[in-house]
């Protein structure tokens, strides 16, 4: 889901600072999580925090995703223009964000993301 996906997002490389160019194949695998591991037992401080809005209406409603970590952040207009290698093992996970939702941005350097998702009334 786009919840996991960010959540991940910002333990993984907000605040345990995890660089998934890593998980180029097996081995990187291997290695990113051996890392995250290690980072996690020990990791003293930080945090992630949720905020999650919704607005019904009469046509649908709105739901806003709010996600803010105390990570150091990163170039987000770098990060989205490095483009989609598919042969990869990994590094969809933004563009699948911005392809389910109706909009995405992001704030403070990186550190937080505001996904919304918006919906039509059931017939």
């Amino acid at each position: 889901s786009v919840m996991a996906e960010l959540y991940s997002n910002a333990l993984e490389h907000g605040v345990l600072g995890l660089d998934s160019r890593i998980k180029r194949d097996a081995h990187g695998f291997a290695e990113y999580y051996r890392q995250r591991n290690e980072r996690l037992a020990q990791l003293s401080s930080g945090y992630i925090r949720v905020h999650v809005q919704v607005v019904p209406s009469q046509s649908g409603g709105r739901m806003t995703l709010r996600i803010e970590d105390s990570g150091s952040g990163f170039d987000v207009e770098e990060v989205l223009a490095r483009p989609l290698d598919v042969e990869r093992l990994s590094g969809r996970g933004l563009s699948l964000v911005r392809q389910l939702s109706s909009a995405v941005g992001w704030s403070d350097d990186g550190r937080s993301v505001c996904v919304e998702f918006c919906w039509g009334a059931l017939a």
